[in-house]
């Protein structure tokens, strides 16, 4: 079974942070996400699908270990649900508004730089899928199974502390592979922004 550099990074960088000042809690936040969906066949133009915005949720813990002054890590393992919105044409002719959610348990690791209250971030991600769903479809709910379990993205984000206790955070995850098991001629990219509240426990 292959182990993911992801995961191998973060265990080396809990080893090096677990001595160092560290902090950890709880975070809820909302999702704002929508996917890339182009089918790409040889020789003919590329088409991309009309996809809408899903409004989805997270939440989970984190943990922020203070690296110097300014810079820290931060590891953010949460329950994520993403996906799209589309309208989709049914067997009987009629259309309908359809929504394609994924849940995934996320694994983000970012470096932090702050100025003051105000901190900046970057670094990767790696998400697990928990169930992928088609709901809306001819008014049923189907499973999707041609979806990869694992998904890669990079992430930024923004911060400000709120309080000692409190901080909101922006971040946009930008997916990096196609998650579509058997690829053939189409690819589909998932991203997102997520909007934060974490509540600190120490």
């Amino acid at each position: 079974m292959k182990t993911s550099p992801l995961v191998i990074l973060g265990l080396l960088l809990f080893v090096y942070t677990a001595k160092s000042q560290s902090r950890f809690g709880v975070k809820t936040g909302l999702n704002l996400a929508n996917q890339s969906k182009t089918i790409s066949i040889p020789q003919l133009p590329s088409i991309q699908q009309n996809t809408k915005t899903l409004i989805g949720y997270q939440f989970g813990v984190f943990y922020k270990s203070l690296l110097s002054k300014n810079l820290s890590i931060s590891v953010e393992p949460a329950l994520s649900v993403i996906g799209s919105s589309m309208t989709l044409i049914g067997s009987d002719g009629d259309s309908y508004d359809t929504d394609e959610k994924l849940g995934y348990i996320e694994l983000p690791l970012t470096f932090q730089y702050a100025i003051k209250k105000l901190y900046f971030g970057l670094g990767p991600s790696m998400g697990l899928k928990l169930f992928s769903k088609l709901s809306g479809f001819e008014n049923r709910t189907f499973d999707i199974t041609n979806y990869k379990s694992m998904d890669a993205a990079g992430n930024i984000l923004v911060g400000y502390s709120l309080s000692d206790k409190i901080d909101l955070n922006a971040r946009y995850s930008h997916g990096l592979i196609n998650i579509i098991k058997n690829i053939g001629y189409a690819e589909t990219k998932n991203r997102f922004f997520n909007f934060s509240v974490l509540f600190y426990l120490k």
